[in-house]
């Protein structure tokens, strides 16, 4: 007799952050969280447990994530992004004496060697650890300040 084992959840669901708009774009060191979640038609994201997903709600498997919220096991998905630095080109040295306190950890879309702040351009989307946005409406990203 042939017994078989229990599927995992990320060959059992479909990948969640390739089927819905709910996952958030971070860094290339994103947790991994591996797991069968449940995605309700608000949009909400809970670990599925043993159960079925609750009526309405979609079973899909999230690599990246955490829980954020443990008494509803309440989850947030992540699109890990390389580093910006890690491309040729896109990151510049910090400045000496750089103490700019304007910077942000965010995505940005990459056309060549201008960037700027969001995912909706058509050109490679990438993580910036330390990015500051000028006055054209583009990136700076700069190197030295990524959390490893």
């Amino acid at each position: 007799m042939l017994a078989l084992a229990p599927a995992a959840a990320d060959a059992e669901y479909r990948d969640l952050c390739d089927s819905s708009k709910v996952c958030e774009y971070t860094g290339p060191n994103a947790p991994l969280l591996n797991a069968a979640v449940c995605l309700d038609p608000a949009g909400q994201v809970r670990l599925k447990g043993s159960t079925a997903c609750p009526q309405g709600s979609v079973p899909f498997h999230a690599r990246y994530g955490e829980v954020y919220e443990p008494t509803q096991q309440l989850v947030v998905a992540y699109i890990p992004l390389e580093s910006a630095c890690s491309v040729p080109e896109i990151c510049q040295e910090l400045p000496d004496g750089y103490t700019d306190n304007t910077s942000t950890a965010q995505n940005i879309c990459c056309i060549g060697a201008v960037c700027w702040p969001g995912s909706d351009c058509g050109g490679t989307l990438l993580w910036c650890d330390d990015g500051v946005c000028n006055e054209d409406g583009t990136v700076t990203c700069f190197e030295g300040m990524e959390i490893p």
